[in-house]
C-alpha cells in the first residue's frame, strides 16, 4: 500500500479540484459521508456524538459528518477554537449546519464542559488532522486531558488523531489515544508507524472515489506499506528451469562459542530464504557441530574469530567476494577480531553486506569511525539494528530515538549510504529516500534470537539478484513477522521460540509462490 505525507496530499487536492473538476465541497461531502457510515456501524443510532472541529478542512469534515448524522444521533459540535472555518466550503458547512437547527458551541475549558465531554456515548476528532505539526494553543491541552477522561465513549479520529505527527508518528505530550482512525484518500506514514501506532487503534480506509492508479501515475509515493498485496506482488516465483546460482551464493560469519545458537539460528533461516548455495565461516568445534544439523552447508573452519590474524582476514575478504551476499555479526561477540574484520568486509568489494547485532556495537565502540566505515563503504550495507544497538552507533538516548523513529532512520540511511532495518514493532526499512514500515507485529518476537532468525533470512533473501535489495530486505522482515503472528495463534506469543521460525518462514513463503 502506498502512504502519501501531508504535503502530497495536498498536491493531490489541489490536483482533483483544479485539474479534475471535482470541487472541494465534493471531497468534503465523501470525507464527511465515509466518517458518518462508519459511526453508524460502531454507534447505535440515537446516542450522542460530539464532534470537535478544527479551523481547518479537518474541521469542515467535521461538520459534513454532523450534517449526515443530526436526524439520527444526538449530534453537538464544538467549535475547538472559537473561531469558526478559514476554508470557504467550511464556513458553508458550518452554516448549513446551524440553519438545520444544529447545535453548535464554542469550546470552553471548565468543569461543565468537561462533564459534557465524559458523558458522550461517541467523540469524533476533526481538530487538527494532517496539519497538525507539534505546536498547539494552550486550549488544546485542556481539551486533550477531557477527552482522555471520557473512558466511556467510542473515539473516532479523521484521517489523524489529535497530537498525532501524520508524517512522522510522532506524538505530542497532548496526543489522545482513539478507537478507530477513519483515513481518508490514503494512508498517512505516520499513523502505521510506532510510536502513533499506538494511539490510532483500528485503521478504516476510505478512498473517497479517488483513483489510486491515476493518482500514483502522477504523483511522488516514496513510503509504502509491507502488507499482503505488496508481497505478492513482489515475491518472485521460482523458475523451474533453474539452478543453485540462480538463487545465489551467500557466506555467513555468526555466533561463537559463547553464542552458539546465533549460527545455528541464522544458518537456519537462510537455508529455508530460498538461497542457491551457504558457506559458513566459524570455528572448528562450533562448524562440527553445526554439520551435524546442517550438511548443506560449506563449511571452512579458522582457530578465532575473536582474535584474528590480518592474513587471515585477507583471506575471508578475498573469499567473501565470491559471494553475493555475506553476513556479519548475529551471536558473534563483540570483539577485536570481529570489529576488524567488518572494517576489512566494508573496505573491500563485494557483495552485499548484512551487519548484525554484535559487528554493529563493534562499530559502535570506534565512534564516528565505525560510521564513516559505513558511510564508505564499497559494497552495498544492510544494517540490522534493534532501538538500542541503532542508539548507540549515533550516541543518542534510546528513548528519544524512539519518539522519532521514522526520521531518525531516514536521516542515517541517507547521510551514510546505506539500507537500514530498525526493527521493532513497525519495522522500518529505509535507504533514505525510498521507506517501508511493515504492517505487521507481534510480541513473539521479543525474545533472543529472533533477530539471528532475520538476519539469516535477509541475506538469503539478498543472494538472489532477481530481488531489487531494498525489496530482499523488506520481504525478509515481512515472512519473519508473519511466522510469528502464525506461531502465536498456534502457540500463544508466550511460547513461541525463536527455533520454531525457519520453518514457519518457509510455510509461509509458500503461500505466495
Amino acid at each position: 500500500m502506498k502512504l502519501a505525507l501531508s504535503s502530497t496530499i495536498s498536491e493531490i487536492d489541489k490536483y482533483l479540484v483544479n485539474k479534475k473538476e471535482i470541487p472541494m465541497c465534493e471531497l468534503i461531502d465523501r470525507s464527511g459521508r465515509a466518517v458518518a457510515n462508519f459511526v453508524r456501524y460502531r454507534v447505535p443510532k440515537g446516542k450522542s456524538v460530539l464532534i470537535l472541529a478544527g479551523k481547518g478542512n479537518n474541521g469542515a469534515d467535521g461538520y459534513s459528518t454532523a450534517l449526515m448524522l443530526m436526524d439520527e444521533y444526538d449530534v453537538l459540535v464544538y467549535d475547538v477554537f472559537s473561531e469558526g472555518q478559514k476554508s470557504e466550503w467550511g464556513k458553508k458547512l458550518c452554516e448549513e449546519y446551524k440553519n438545520r437547527g444544529g447545535r453548535l458551541e464554542g469550546y470552553t475549558p471548565c468543569e461543565k464542559t468537561k462533564s459534557l465531554i465524559k458523558s458522550c456515548d461517541c467523540i469524533i476528532d476533526a481538530v487538527f488532522g494532517t496539519g497538525f505539526t507539534g505546536e498547539a494553543p494552550k486550549i488544546i491541552v485542556s481539551l486533550a486531558i477531557a477527552v482522555r477522561e471520557a473512558v466511556g465513549a467510542y473515539k473516532i479520529a479523521v484521517d489523524v488523531p489529535l497530537g498525532i505527527n501524520a508524517d512522522n508518528g510522532s506524538v505530542s505530550d497532548f496526543a489522545i489515544s482513539v478507537d478507530a482512525t477513519v483515513v481518508l484518500s490514503f494512508v498517512k506514514p505516520g499513523i502505521v508507524s510506532y510510536p502513533a501506532k499506538f494511539y490510532v487503534g483500528e485503521i478504516v480506509f476510505d478512498d473517497i472515489g479517488i483513483d489510486e492508479q491515476e493518482i500514483s501515475d502522477r504523483f511522488e509515493f516514496r513510503y509504502r506499506l509491507i502488507d499482503t498485496s505488496w508481497v505478492k506482488r513482489n515475491l518472485p516465483k521460482r523458475p523451474e528451469n533453474s539452478h543453485k546460482g540462480t538463487f545465489g551464493k551467500m557466506l555467513v560469519i555468526t555466533g561463537s562459542e559463547k553464542y552458539q545458537g546465533a549460527a545455528h539460528l541464522s544458518l537456519e533461516a537462510a537455508l529455508r530464504g530460498g538461497v542457491g548455495l551457504v558457506s559458513y565461516i566459524g570455528t572448528r568445534s562450533l562448524s562440527s557441530k553445526l554439520a551435524d544439523k546442517f550438511p548443506e552447508v560449506i563449511y571452512n573452519t579458522v582457530k578465532s574469530l575473536s582474535v584474528i590474524s590480518d592474513k587471515k582476514i585477507g583471506e575471508i575478504v578475498e573469499q567473501s567476494k565470491k559471494f553475493n551476499s555475506v553476513l556479519i555479526g548475529s551471536g558473534s561477540d563483540n570483539t577485536e577480531g570481529i570489529l576488524k574484520l567488518t572494517l576489512a568486509l566494508l573496505a573491500s568489494e563485494g557483495g552485499t553486506l548484512v551487519i548484525d547485532a554484535d559487528a554493529i556495537n563493534a562499530l559502535a565502540g570506534i565512534g564516528e569511525a565505525g560510521i564513516m566505515a559505513i558511510r564508505n563503504s564499497k559494497r552495498k550495507v544492510v544494517l540490522t539494528p534493534h532501538p538500542l544497538e541503532l542508539a548507540r552507533l549515533i550516541s543518542s538516548d534510546v528513548s528519544n530515538m524512539q519518539l522519532n523513529r521514522l526520521a531518525v532512520a531516514e536521516k542515517f540511511a541517507k547521510e551514510n549510504n546505506c539500507i537500514l532495518v530498525l526493527k521493532g514493532a513497525g519495522t522500518i526499512v529505509t535507504n533514505g529516500y525510498d521507506v517501508y514500515i511493515n504492517a505487521v507485529a507481534s510480541s513473539s518476537l521479543a525474545k533472543a534470537g529472533s533477530g539471528d532468525v532475520l538476519a539469516g533470512l535477509m541475506a538469503s533473501l539478498l543472494a538472489n539478484k532477481e530481488i531489487p535489495l531494498i525489496k530482499a530486505v523488506s520481504l525478509a522482515v515481512y515472512f519473519h513477522s508473519i511466522a510469528g503472528v502464525s506461531l502465536a495463534d498456534e502457540y500463544s506469543a508466550y511460547g513461541v521460540t525463536p527455533s520454531d521460525m525457519p520453518k514457519e518462514i518457509a510455510r509461509q513463503i509458500s503461500k505466495y509462490n
